[in-house]
């Protein structure tokens, strides 16, 4: 059986229920827990999984993820009405900065979905989340809308718009 490397749990997961979680996942293996972590990604980032897509989400094969799924999806089920939740107060605030509380959740699951890297230009450094469409330009804090960047990038007028990056980082910015 072939894994990929576990990462650290980061804070979207923690932040909103820590107590819960380690009370409730004190038991799983390594990566009992990767699975979860990847399929509470997933749920924050594009909803509920399905039953159908429950294996390929966690990257395991069909047979390893009937071997963890009765540790795992009842633990993701359980929070998966708190994700949806927490969505939908999110979503009160388009056009509009979130709350501190609700943005460092946010930008935690965006650093996580971007791999704790620049979309720009791929540095590891000073990372943010960064409104691709800035809200005062009608962008929203949907997922889609948001990437994470470094700080020179981040603040060059001109990359929101989604082609603006195309022929990538501009020549005078070194970001690594």
């Amino acid at each position: 059986m072939t894994r990929a490397p576990v990462r650290a749990l980061h804070e979207p997961y923690a932040h909103l229920y820590v107590g819960d979680y380690f009370a409730d996942t004190l038991d799983l293996a390594a990566h009992e827990h990767r699975a979860l972590r990847l399929l509470l990604l997933e749920t924050w980032v594009r909803g509920p999984v399905g039953n159908a897509r429950l294996a390929k989400v966690t990257g395991l094969t069909r047979a390893e993820w009937q071997a963890v799924k009765p540790s795992v999806l009842p633990l993701l089920r359980a929070v998966q009405s708190r994700i949806a939740e927490s969505l939908k107060r999110i979503r009160t605030f388009d056009g509009q900065r979130l709350p501190t509380d609700d943005w460092n959740i946010v930008r935690s699951i965006v650093l996580e979905r971007d791999g704790h890297a620049c979309t720009y230009c791929g540095s590891e450094k000073q990372l943010e989340g960064d409104h691709i469409v800035p809200l005062i330009r009608g962008g929203s804090n949907a997922f889609a809308n948001l990437a994470t960047a470094c700080p020179d990038l981040q603040s060059v007028e001109g990359l929101e718009d989604a082609g603006g990056m195309a022929g990538g980082v501009p020549d005078e910015l070194d970001c690594s």
